[in-house]
């Protein structure tokens, strides 16, 4: 009717304005999230199988200090939407719906065995041939993969060997970073992508497995009622550290291998920040968006930290700073091309008093909400999920920033997409959200010079949301967890029809 009208034409046009070239259009998947089968072609557990799972480790635990499950209702991922045996069936549906790329994760722990080997690992044949096999069936339709080599399901044997260790958690070890280069030897010399995404999201495992509540495995933060040990204070900026120079190695793995398919990078996180008051919150929305996103580019592209984040940092954490052989390593650990960059929402920003004890999410001194702190009222129409807002003006703003903060950028959307609890097949909210930011992106393209040249929505399928659980839901493709039926949503139609 005249709803699939509209949007036709705003998809047309959106498409139009940002495919100046080759321009790929693609879903995005995570291993954990979808393929279940948690111990076929002899994977080990990873740290979610243990923060999903009691009795799985005892380092990583399911349960709070309180005794509330970690994951909402208790629930996990062992059987997802059995994508490890399913995979023939998205790849189908990636064909139908039109999209020339798909993004999907390999699981670390499928891939390479610990539990009887050093922090370096073994190749696992079995699970390697699993994924030569996925691989070969997305190959077969001529649809182009972005594959990320580690998407939050770290091995659980390497969680334990740092416990054992003394440096408590594996993102805080020094010896983490070779371990990550010799997974990423085994990924790029198994397997052929158009990009290899090193690490996906390293924020969200330093904000959300590191400090705040620890909602997010391996459960660390200050908060004694939350999290049995680690501190907000610290541990996530020596994780932030550890994380970057696992990214460099992995990216000079690359590199050596002579650079194949089109490109290489982290998947960084970052949303929009609007300013409460233009003038008296600018330096706090300014603040506030550095300690995201050029937390990770910012040494990488310029060789340092953001100078408001080194200047609160250094100080209670010496070696936080670079020495020289780090930042020979981690400095232009990029492909001289890409910036790929994951963004959902964004929010009012002010000025907050300073931080009665120092901890990652109060350094900014910001105040972040999704409501207007005067009145109220949303930035954009507010997901069920509490965190998302759709505010397609930020998607455009953001990356404006990037932009201009980082000269000559192509940029990779490698996620963006909206989730709720509904389960419902006419999925409005969702359409609405696509026309938005598609349409701001292709604005950043037409109007802004930014260059784009893809754009991954997430997601696919609906699927195991970390610590929410199935509650929320993200798919184009609708899933019921009991019958493992999938059922293509209003806004997939949309995708099928116009793009």
């Amino acid at each position: 009717g005249a709803f699939k009208k509209k949007h036709r034409r705003v998809i047309v046009a959106c498409a139009a304005w940002v495919a100046r070239g080759e321009f790929l259009w693609g879903t995005s998947t995570a291993a954990y999230q979808v393929e279940g089968y948690r111990e076929a072609a002899g994977r080990e557990p990873s740290i979610w199988d243990a923060f999903d799972t009691n009795g799985t480790s005892a380092v990583v635990v399911a349960t709070r200090p309180d005794g509330s499950s970690r994951v909402y209702a208790g629930e996990n991922a062992d059987r997802a939407d059995e994508e490890y045996t399913r995979y023939s069936e998205s790849v189908t549906l990636t064909k139908e719906l039109g999209f020339g790329a798909a993004r999907l994760s390999i699981s670390w722990p499928r891939v390479m065995r610990y539990e009887n080997s050093s922090e370096l690992g073994t190749p696992n044949p079995a699970g390697i041939a699993h994924y030569r096999s996925v691989l070969d069936a997305y190959a077969r339709e001529d649809i182009k993969v972005a594959l990320t080599m580690f998407h939050w399901d770290l091995p659980l044997a390497l969680e334990e060997r740092a416990a054992q260790s003394g440096c408590e958690s594996a993102w805080l070890c020094d010896w983490m970073p070779e371990a990550f280069e010799a997974y990423a030897a085994l990924v790029v010399a198994s397997f052929n992508a158009t990009y290899y995404i090193t690490i996906n999201e390293p924020l969200t495992i330093v904000a959300n497995g590191y400090s705040g509540s620890g909602s997010h495995a391996p459960g660390r933060c200050g908060d004694r009622t939350k999290c049995y040990d680690g501190d907000d204070d610290k541990e996530p900026y020596v994780a932030a550290k550890t994380l970057l120079l696992a990214h460099a190695r992995a990216f000079r793995v690359w590199d050596r291998a002579g650079r194949p398919g089109d490109g290489c990078g982290a998947a960084l996180n970052g949303d929009f920040r609007v300013p409460h008051h233009r003038q008296s919150d600018e330096a706090a929305a300014e603040r506030s968006l550095e300690w995201q996103l050029p937390l990770f580019f910012d040494p990488v592209f310029y060789g340092r930290w953001p100078a408001s984040i080194e200047d609160v940092v250094v100080p209670r954490l010496p070696s936080f700073a670079w020495t020289p052989d780090e930042l020979a390593l981690v400095n232009g650990s990029h492909d001289g091309r890409h910036l790929f960059v994951n963004s959902y929402t964004s929010t009012f920003v002010r000025q907050a008093p300073p931080c009665p004890k120092p901890s990652f999410h109060c350094d900014a001194r910001a105040e972040i909400s999704g409501y207007n702190f005067t009145d109220g009222t949303p930035i954009g129409v507010p997901s069920s999920n509490g965190w998302l807002f759709d505010y397609g003006r930020g998607m455009r703003s953001l990356l404006g920033y990037y932009h201009t903060r980082y000269p000559n950028r192509t940029f990779v959307i490698a996620e963006n997409g909206f989730g709720n609890a509904s389960a419902e097949i006419d999925d409005l909210a969702r359409c609405s959200f696509f026309r938005d930011y598609i349409t701001n992106v292709s604005a950043s393209a037409a109007l802004d010079g930014v260059r784009v040249a893809a754009y991954f929505a997430w997601s696919l399928l609906d699927n195991f949301e970390w610590a929410d659980g199935f509650r929320t839901r993200f798919g184009i493709v609708s899933v019921d967890f009991q019958t493992q039926k999938r059922q293509k949503r209003t806004s997939a139609l949309w995708f099928e029809q116009h793009v």
